[in-house]
Parts: structure tokens; sequence; C-alpha cells
């Protein structure tokens, strides 16, 4: 392929206007990163530049030259062709345009250009180089309109170019067009398979899933084995949340010796939208050596980087890194396996790789945008209900989305997992929370991910709350979920001057004053006789002057008549965990578990007779979880910071509570009302 060249013709100069003063600017900047080699920085100020100025052949120059560097034959392609409608004198784009379809292909449509080049520059000091091309190309027409099965006539050769053509508009996204190459062939050709394929594949583009299986399907029904097909069935089926009947159709391809373009990638693209991670190896396997096998250096990159997903996911770490490497040794610029190898960097904890494929490769690209537009539009609105309403449409247009949520919490990216989670999360479906439980309890994905899965998942009951074995950092580790939503509303009403009472005898508790606080406790008992909060706060007023016998007896009887009162419940389960009756404290504590609401003093509670049952149990780590999940709710709490010194700096041991650090003026809790 034809590097272009930096210097531009006499004729671009002569018919371009002066580049705006940002334009210039910007092609410094350019200027400074190519010196520096730093090809996918000056690439991606270009592609910006081009939108906003398209048209300018500075800019496109410089564009095809950084292409060229970073091996990306197909936009050095459509770089060359934009150049040349611009400057369609600029006999380096004509040449390097002609090297790139013969890079990606694209054979007719080299040799045409060829052709032209050389009726347009005939002394170029490079035409007789290219008069070789051609006449070697010249040579193998009629083999490669046999592949296509056409004949070599100028019948033949039209469609070869139309299908080429084709394939070019599909490559940029162009759809309407591939539309239209692929009906014009059709009228001649019914059953030219190509055509079909490509027609299948802009159907998904534009959200017709039905239709681009039935254009796979009506290649298999006169071509059983045709790998490209097979492939695109494949991939349909499994957008479909259909990935049981994909299956049978991925045993098909990987027996299939049938001849293809590209045949190696295309086999192993569809095993991996099917999860067959070893078959996925066994083609690149087979597919070596990868400069024989494998047409283009973006298709060897893309293999590679397939095999290496595929590798990462059966726990192969250092073969992934490995092919990851190679895949940008084929193409420098290649997104996938800079990102997934970027990704593989960071600390287990907060990995997504790896991902074979983007998210618009599993949803198509008209559903994504269509998906922006409902909740962009529900959003303005400013209500929450106007995004639910805006997820529900969009569900009920795309219903096929709700069964591939499990595919892309497993093996999407992060753009991916973090949509299968919004959806989920807006909705709160059954069929989409459950995904969620099993990506909670897999290896799939950063921990803060999976995390907040398990926190959705417990909270709508289908994760018990309490210990749960998580995958974090890398690593099997107990972790505790709960559900709680934790509110500073008070528990127990009270008549006014009850209230007054019950509020000063809890700042009188505060004081450590037990006997001003019986007295008014006492008062606000004479009129509401049965309330176990008044009770529960009596009882810490009797153990503060060292009266717990009768503060044990109170808590008892409490409990007796109130059973769900939770300060009563936790009080026994501590004085259980005392006695070392670990399993009644854990019969106590566990119903308390269940609560969907709770105070903040309530939670207090909860957490602290949890901490000191891990603690009496030896259990380190588990007093530390507890502590931790405390202190992100309520980190004021002193009981909490009396309870980390205690587990931090514990130099006895771990079976025995250290009755000497207050335990027992902590025995009891004040309810807050």
């Amino acid at each position: 392929m034809a590097k272009k060249k930096k210097k531009k013709s006499r004729a671009a100069r002569a018919t371009t206007s002066t580049p705006p003063r940002q334009v210039l600017e910007r092609l410094e900047e350019v200027d400074r990163l190519m010196r520096k080699k730093r090809w996918g920085e000056a690439r991606d100020v270009l592609e910006d530049l081009n939108r906003r100025y398209s048209g300018r052949p500075e800019v496109l120059t410089s564009l095809v030259n950084v292409y060229y560097e970073l091996h990306d034959t197909l936009h050095y392609q459509h770089a060359c062709e934009q150049l040349l409608q611009v400057d369609p004198h600029n006999s380096d784009a004509a040449l390097g345009l002609g090297g790139a379809y013969l890079s990606n292909v694209r054979p007719v449509m080299a040799l045409r250009a060829f052709h032209h080049f050389l009726k347009r520059w005939p002394d170029h000091k490079r035409a007789a180089e290219v008069r070789e091309t051609v006449a070697e190309l010249e040579s193998k027409m009629s083999e490669l309109l046999a592949e296509l099965g056409m004949p070599d006539d100028e019948v033949g050769r039209q469609i070869a170019i139309q299908h080429e053509e084709m394939q070019a508009y599909m490559a940029q996204g162009r759809f309407r067009e591939v539309h239209q190459a692929a009906e014009a062939i059709l009228r001649r050709e019914p059953r030219f398979a190509p055509a079909l394929n490509n027609l299948s594949l802009a159907h998904w583009a534009e959200g017709r899933l039905d239709q681009a299986i039935d254009a796979a399907r009506r290649v298999l029904a006169f071509e059983p084995d045709n790998i490209h097909a097979l492939s695109n069935v494949i991939r349909f089926t499994c957008a479909s949340g259909r990935s049981d009947e994909a299956r049978p159709y991925a045993e098909r391809l990987k027996a299939s010796t049938a001849p293809a373009w590209d045949r190696w990638v295309k086999k192993a693209e569809g095993l991996s939208f099917v999860g067959d991670d070893e078959g996925v190896l066994e083609v690149l396997r087979q597919a070596q050596p990868l400069d024989r096998q494998v047409v283009s250096g973006h298709s060897r990159a893309y293999l590679t980087h397939l095999a290496a997903a595929a590798a990462l996911r059966l726990g192969r770490e250092d073969e992934a890194r490995r092919y990851w490497k190679q895949a940008l040794k084929y193409q420098p610029g290649f997104e996938l396996a800079r990102e997934n190898l970027a990704d593989l960097r960071r600390p287990a904890g907060e990995r997504n790789a790896p991902w074979p494929f983007p998210l618009d490769n599993w949803i198509s690209p008209k559903a994504l945008k269509d998906l922006l537009r409902f909740v962009e539009s529900a959003a303005q609105a400013g209500r929450e209900s106007g995004v639910k309403s805006g997820a529900q449409r969009f569900l009920r247009e795309y219903p096929e989305i709700v069964k591939v949520v499990p595919i892309l919490l497993e093996r999407g990216d992060g753009q991916a997992r973090e949509l299968a989670m919004l959806l989920a999360d807006t909705l709160r479906t059954p069929e989409l929370l459950e995904p969620l439980r099993d990506l909670a309890l897999s290896q799939h994905g950063p921990d803060q991910l999976r995390h907040k899965a398990a926190q959705l998942v417990s909270q709508a009951g289908l994760l018990p709350p309490g210990p749960t074995r998580l995958w974090l950092g890398g690593e099997w580790h107990e972790s505790l979920l709960l559900a709680f939503e934790i509110s500073g509303e008070p528990q127990q009403k009270h008549k006014p001057q009850v209230q007054q009472w019950a509020q000063e005898a809890v700042q009188a508790l505060r004081k450590q004053d037990g006997p001003r606080a019986e007295q008014l406790l006492e008062w606000a008992l004479a009129a509401e006789p049965d309330a176990p909060d008044l009770l529960q706060n009596l009882s810490t007023a009797y153990s503060l002057q060292g009266r717990d016998a009768e503060a044990e007896a109170l808590v008892q009887r409490i409990y007796e008549h109130h059973p769900d009162y939770l300060f009563a419940r936790t009080a026994l389960a501590q004085k259980c965990i005392e006695h070392g009756e670990f399993e009644e404290a854990r019969r106590l504590l566990e119903p308390l578990m269940h609560r969907k609401r709770l105070h903040f003093s309530e939670f207090d509670a909860l957490c602290g007779a949890h901490v000191q049952l891990h603690l009496a149990e030896g259990h380190r780590d588990g007093a530390r979880s507890w502590l931790n999940i405390w202190e992100s709710v309520n980190p004021e709490s002193p009981t909490l910071q009396t309870l980390r010194l205690q587990v931090e700096g514990l130099r006895r041991s771990l079976g025995l509570l250290n009755r000497s650090s207050g335990g027992k003026k902590r025995r009891h809790h004040a309810q807050v009302s």
C-alpha cells in the first residue's frame, strides 16, 4: 500500500481556501504528536477536525498518513477516497487508494483504481510497478470471479464491482447504500450469497433483527456450510437472547470447510458470540501462520484479539496478554485490543476485561439511538417516573433486550454492563433482576458493579441479607448484604408530654445520669405503661445504677411482650454472647436482618451486636465487615468508634469479649424517639 506523502500538490494549494485558524492550530498539535509517533492521539485529533471541518485536504492528508502508520487499512481507504473527492489531481492519494483496496481484499476495485491511475498519470515514477500489479491481478481475475460464482465477462466484473462496493459501504456504516447495492445484485443473481450476507448485516444495524436472521437463513438454504451466513445467524440469534438456538449453528460453523473470505475471522467471531472459548482458540491454531491464512492486518489483529478474550475467560491471563500485544503489532491502533490490554493492567477488583465486542455488536446501533432518545425525552420532563416510562417504552419496542441482559453482564464491556444495570435498577422486574443476582455471585466485571448488583437483588429479596460469598479483589470473600432503609424518623409515637419526658430521659442517659432518667421514665410509663422504647430505656437506667438483675429481667419482660422489638432482641443477644451461647444469639438476631426499614439507633444496635458476636467467635474479618458497613451509614456513632478500637487494637484472645471495656454500659441501648 502506498504511503501518502505529507507534501501537498500545487493544485491542492491553488484550489483550496486558507484553513481557519482553529484548523491550523490543531494541525500544529497533530504535527507534534506525529513527530513523537503518538499516532493514536494524532488520529483522535484529526478525526475530530474532519467531523468539524469536512473536506479539508490538509486534514485528510494527515489523516491518510496516520492511518497508514496505524496499519488501519479500512480507515486509510476511506480517507483516500475523501481526499480524492476534494483533490482529484493528487496522484499519491490515487495510488494509495488502489493499494488500500488491495490490502482490504477488494481486488476488482483495486484493478479499476490502478487502471484509472495509469490512464491519468502514465509517466508517474511508480507507473511501471503499478503495471506489474495490474498484470498480476488480470492473470488472477478469472479465478477470483469463479470464487464468487461469476464468469469472467463484463456482467461478472460488474457484479464483482458492486459486491466490493457493498462491502466498502458496510465497513463505513453506509447501510442505505448497502441495501441498494445488494438489491441491484440480487435482481441479477438471486442466489448470490455475499449480497444476502451483507444485506443481513445491514438489516441488523438498522434494528430489523428478524429480517437479518431471515436473510442469513436464505443463504443456508442453498449453501448449508456458508461460513459467513453461519457466523451471522449465530450473532443475530444471540442478540435476540436465543443462545440455545445458536449452538447447533456453532457446531456446523466449526465443522465447515467451505471456502470464504476471512474464513478464520468469521469462525472465531461466531464462536465468540456463543461463548465457545476453546473453539475460538482452536480456530487461531488452525489459522497459523496468520500471514498466509488471514487476509489483512486488521483481520489478523481482530482474530488475535478474539483469542485473547477467550484465553482470559478461561483464566489464562499471561496468554491473553501476549495475544493482545501481538494484535497491536498487527494493527497498532486497534481499539479493542488496546482497551482490553489497558483494562488488564488495572487491579483485579477494577477490571471489566475481557470483552470480545463493544456494546453495538450486541445491541443494534438503531436500538441504542432509540434508547438514548427515549431516556433523554423522559429526563427532560424532570421526573424519575419519566425515565422509567422511557425505559419501558424502549423494551416494548425491543423486547429481545431483556433476554440479552445476561450476556451483557457476563461478556459485555463496561458500557454494556452499565446499560444492563441501568435497565434493571430503573425497572426492577424479575426478568432483569435475576441476571443481576447471577452477576453478583460471579467473577465477571469490577467489584463495585457486582457489589451494587448484590445490594439491588438483596433489596428485592432475591438474595438473603447477611454474609454472602462474593468475588472481591480477585479472591473469594464473605461480604455482608444489607437491604435496610435507614431513617432518622421516630419509630415510636407518644403523647406530647410523654414525648418530652422521653427525650429528657435520653439526654440524662447520655450524661450517665441513671437516677434522673429513671424518674422521667417512670412518669412517662405511668401514662403509657407498655411502651417498649420507654421500658428499654428504663432498663438502661437500671444498668447505669448497677442494678443489672432488674435491668435483665426488664429486658426479658419486654421481649416476651414485644418479641419483634429490636432493642430487646439485641440486648438479649449480647447477654447470650457473654455466656458463649452464640447460636442462641444468632437466632435472636437473624429475623432482624429481614427488616426493610431501621432507625439510625436501631442500625447501631444491630451492627454492634453482630460485631461483638464475631469478636466472641474469633472472626475478626467478620467484625471488620460489619464495622465497615456501619461506618458507611453512620460514621459518627460513638459506639462504632469504641468497637473499632477494640477490633483493631485487640491484644488478648478473640474467644472472649473484654468485659472491662464498658460492655455492661453498652449492653442496653437508648431508643431515640
